[in-house]
């Protein structure tokens, strides 16, 4: 049943992890009887419940209704939220206060939430080794495996992401000695003890990895079997409201491979979707490339579908998000060539977040302040350039990639829907 944000009839959705649509808040009955010119779709990134998700849409479509009501015209606005079994790592979560290391079966335990009976007894076990951090290389191999288990969903043949199989399926002391030297906690190995809990440092940082992975490979799921089908469903061929597609993290993701969902009559002009706008995406940026930059052979997994936008299509960037810009990439190294240098590795495995859609003819622009018009053309990329806005230091893990609650984004968001 539609809330009010701001003046904005709002509505709340909810998916499983495959995409099923368990809560539709009345949207598909609702929506024709408030004859809305404009829909704005938003899907949050990692987060630790719904209430923080409702508190981010809360203060993102305010700020979006306070610039339609300043932008010139009038438009009859609406405004959904959806909600995704994602979560963040214990440790890494931007809004929670500063505290001590938490336990194996502590991190086990927050994890369970949003996975399966099969995964969660697999958590359980982790928890336990992490904790008791065996001498024993056949416990590490244990470890790896059960973290392996927790990535259940398809990564849908994204080939721009393939360095992320690495950690499933090379070595155990390959990878976990290569993500010990990422661990905040491990130091240098001084005798055989302190070999092993180094690497157990490293089976923690994997399982912040894997957990990353499954999130990132779900959301790709939701948005092409779930969030893509639902919206050529809500808009009659040619009617209205024009839908707009905006996520955070994880969630720009979400929305981004929803554009794959939409069935082959609803592209061009007869898609529904008219803007996308991805807020510091934290999936690759050559998603959209054809061809992948760094491999002519290759496309991105959404190569083909720059067509479900009837209109622009934004990713706003941070040289300050940590998230993409530092351990994106460096989760994926394990697949490096001694031979390339870390701008290089950072180029390949890079985050959209990170330096924005690349694309042969992307269009690189500032993030304009509230009110300064922006030229945008449909069915053109653009990175916008957001260092001076999207800039606080959060969390060391994350950096400023959550720090996105700013009215120059959602004018973006709402110039890109008036093009």
């Amino acid at each position: 049943m539609a809330m009010q944000i701001g003046g904005l009839p709002y509505w709340e959705i909810h998916f499983d992890e495959k995409g099923t649509l368990v809560d539709d808040g009345q949207l598909p009955a609702e929506l024709p009887g408030h004859q809305l010119s404009d829909l704005f779709i938003f899907c949050h990134g990692w987060n630790n419940s719904v209430a923080s998700a409702r508190d981010l849409y809360q203060a993102m479509f305010t700020l979006l209704s306070e610039q339609i009501g300043a932008a010139p015209g009038s438009r009859q606005a609406g405004a959904v939220g959806v909600f995704w079994p994602a979560l963040v790592f214990p440790e890494d979560d931007p809004t929670a206060p500063p505290a001590a290391a938490r336990s194996g079966q502590q991190l086990a335990a927050a994890l369970t939430p949003v996975f399966q009976p099969p995964q969660q007894q697999a958590l359980a076990q982790i928890g336990e080794l992490l904790d008791t951090k065996p001498a024993n290389s056949g416990k590490l191999r244990e470890a790896h495996s059960l973290i392996r288990s927790l990535v259940t969903s398809p990564d849908l043949g994204a080939a721009e992401d393939a360095g992320e199989q690495a950690v499933l399926t090379q070595p155990t002391a390959a990878v976990f000695g290569h993500f010990a030297g990422m661990s905040k906690t491990q130091g240098d190995a001084q005798d055989v003890g302190d070999f092993f809990n180094s690497l157990w440092g490293g089976a923690r940082e994997v399982l912040r990895t894997a957990s990353y992975y499954e999130m990132k490979n779900r959301a790709g799921v939701i948005g092409r079997s779930g969030l893509g089908p639902l919206v050529s469903q809500l808009v009659p061929a040619g009617g209205q409201p024009r839908i707009h597609l905006l996520g955070h993290s994880f969630g720009a993701r979400l929305v981004a491979f929803a554009l794959s969902g939409l069935p082959g009559d609803r592209r061009g002009p007869d898609s529904p979707v008219k803007s996308l706008t991805l807020i510091q995406g934290a999936f690759s940026h050559f998603s959209f490339a054809q061809p992948m930059p760094i491999d002519a052979a290759r496309n991105g997994a959404l190569a083909g579908d720059r067509n479900g936008v009837d209109g622009p299509l934004l990713a706003t960037f941070s040289a300050a998000d940590r998230a993409v810009g530092w351990w994106y990439p460096a989760a994926s190294l394990l697949s490096h060539s001694d031979s390339e240098s870390a701008q290089d590795l950072t180029y390949r495995w890079g985050g959209m977040g990170h330096d924005g859609y690349q694309e042969q003819d992307a269009t690189e622009i500032v993030l304009q302040p509230a009110g300064k018009p922006y030229t945008f053309d449909k069915g053109r990329f653009y990175r916008l350039k957001s260092d001076a806005v999207i800039a606080a230091n959060q969390s060391a893990f994350s950096g400023a990639h959550s720090d996105i609650r700013h009215p120059e984004i959602l004018w973006a968001v709402l110039a890109a829907a008036l093009a």
